[in-house]
């Protein structure tokens, strides 16, 4: 056993060693105030607590005990020296052998010494070391198999209570519990709890009842501030406990986040009175969600926050089911549909972000509106009214300047600090910069003509000013670590279209 694990755990260990720990999250002073890349003992093990070094632990443990074992096991199959425990040496002539016999007699015979110890050493070693010395019989089975007894056998056996021993009475009834319970009742308990979550769950963990509500309220031409009206539908939100105690809290965030609610202004009684008639679950998700797209978190009860937590740690996983409800083939083509696709996208940065829905709208001399720039750390709208007047209008436009340039706009403009401009460059660094090589070409021809099969071939390239490759978005108002994720769509604006779609991740 020792052979294979001792070499492995030396590789192992000089991975580790020579492994460069490199921190792919942001290290911005917004981020690490908020503790989320903070790592505590609990995260550590957790770190450590890979299936390969559990089990690495586990055979050295098992090693451990096996030499315990073997160092102290009992020695009663030992080979029997008769001449040794007689105090003789080998070839002793008769004499001498019972000579030392009478000694030996002197200090262990039970007429003599007492101790139960000595009568059995007595009987065990020296009376059958004599024999096997005197006896014809025993001299020859010393002779043939080590023993003045003759062939020794090996016994081994289980170590169990004597209680399972005896099968009378209620000691057998304990034993035949025992044996229903460990191999009926427990792989049916297990089998039970296995069924019941395969049964109301898919492989990615998201309900079936989710997914037959997105996939039945998606539509072509879903428009992308509309899709939060699908997203909150999920079975996930909707088990989420609507309390009595509840409706005040969730009164006055509705005042904080009413301009996000897409609320007619012309009919404002009307939209208000049938925005608190929908279903209390769908009221409550929708306004959780805007309370962090607009920052507003602060304002929630205790136990509203545990609700928040909640729907956020499971954000994820549902927008990318929603994500392949837009994109699944619905057309008589086997295309998916573009527009909903693009409004799951950009919820879903948003989210992450934390940035609303209305800042994407086009104002002024900026076509993606101010929300890009938001997700910079201290930016907020008045900041990005400042620099738009120094004809920085889009968030390209402040990546494409130099360093120097840039701290001195944010210094100057913005009235930024020393330290918030070194956070903004920190930022920018580790934003990804996507370039995409597309080919296309037919095989064994020149040229492409009309009902010829196409290949296309597609390299994406990702830069960032740091040098990473994978890296955690900068996210600081998003409680959980989120990898970076892009979809890769080839369709047509005009047709609404998607032909071929796939997400790619830098991370691994």
């Amino acid at each position: 056993m020792a052979l294979p694990l001792v070499p492995y755990t030396i590789v192992k260990l000089c991975r580790a060693a020579s492994k460069k720990a490199t921190n792919i999250n942001c290290q911005c002073s917004v981020c690490f105030r908020s503790g989320k890349y903070r790592k505590s003992i609990f995260k550590r093990i957790s770190n450590f607590s890979t299936y390969s070094n559990l089990t690495l632990v586990l055979l050295w443990i098992l090693m451990a005990v096996l030499v315990y074992y073997i160092k102290h096991i009992s020695t009663e199959n030992q080979i029997f020296e008769p001449f040794s425990i007689l105090g003789v040496e080998t070839g002793a002539s008769d004499s001498e052998i019972k000579k030392a016999y009478r000694r030996l007699s002197i200090l262990y015979h039970p007429d003599k010494n007492p101790d139960p110890e000595a009568h059995k050493y007595f009987v065990d070693y020296i009376s059958k070391a004599y024999q096997a010395l005197t006896d014809p019989v025993s001299r020859e089975n010393f002779e043939k198999y080590g023993h003045p007894d003759g062939r020794q056998g090996l016994q081994m056996g289980i170590a169990l209570p004597q209680f399972l021993l005896n099968i009378d009475g209620a000691s057998g009834g304990i034993l035949l519990i025992g044996i229903v319970g460990v191999c009926i009742i427990l792989p049916l308990t297990i089998a039970v709890i296995y069924l019941s979550k395969s049964s109301k769950y898919t492989g990615n963990f998201v309900m079936h009842q989710t997914i037959y509500a997105y996939y039945h309220f998606m539509k072509p031409s879903l428009a992308p501030s509309k899709v939060m009206d699908v997203f909150i539908r999920a079975a996930e939100y909707m088990e989420i406990p609507v309390r009595r105690t509840d409706e005040e809290s969730l009164q006055k965030l509705f005042v904080l986040v009413r301009s996000e609610l897409n609320l007619d202004p012309r009919n404002i009684r009307q939209e208000q009175a049938k925005f608190w008639k929908q279903h209390p679950a769908l009221v409550k998700n929708e306004l959780l969600i805007q309370a962090h797209l607009t920052r507003e978190t602060a304002a929630l009860s205790p136990s509203l926050q545990r609700d928040f937590k909640q729907i956020l740690a499971l954000a994820p996983r549902l927008l990318e089911e929603l994500m392949k409800m837009a994109i699944i083939p619905r057309t008589p083509q086997g295309h998916g549909w573009l527009r909903p696709a693009i409004g799951v996208v950009e919820l879903s940065q948003s989210i992450i972000q934390a940035v609303p829905l209305s800042a994407r709208k086009a104002t002024g001399g900026s076509s993606e509106g101010y929300g890009p720039f938001l997700q910079l750390p201290h930016f907020t709208e008045s900041v990005v009214k400042k620099i738009s007047r120094k004809k920085v209008r889009t968030l390209q436009d402040l990546r494409d300047m130099k360093p120097e340039e840039r701290a001195e706009l944010l210094t100057q403009a913005a009235s930024f600090s020393v330290d918030e401009s070194r956070d903004v460059e920190i930022v920018i660094e580790m934003m990804p910069s996507i370039s995409i090589d597309i080919r296309c070409e037919t095989e064994g021809e020149e040229g492409i003509q009309e009902g010829d099969i196409v290949t296309m071939q597609a390299w994406i390239t990702l830069n960032r000013g740091n040098g990473l490759v994978g890296a955690l978005p900068h996210a600081p108002h998003f409680p959980l670590e989120k990898e970076e994720n892009f979809w890769l769509l080839i369709a047509d604006s005009l047709s609404n279209d998607v032909w071929i779609s796939q997400k790619v991740n830098f991370v691994d």
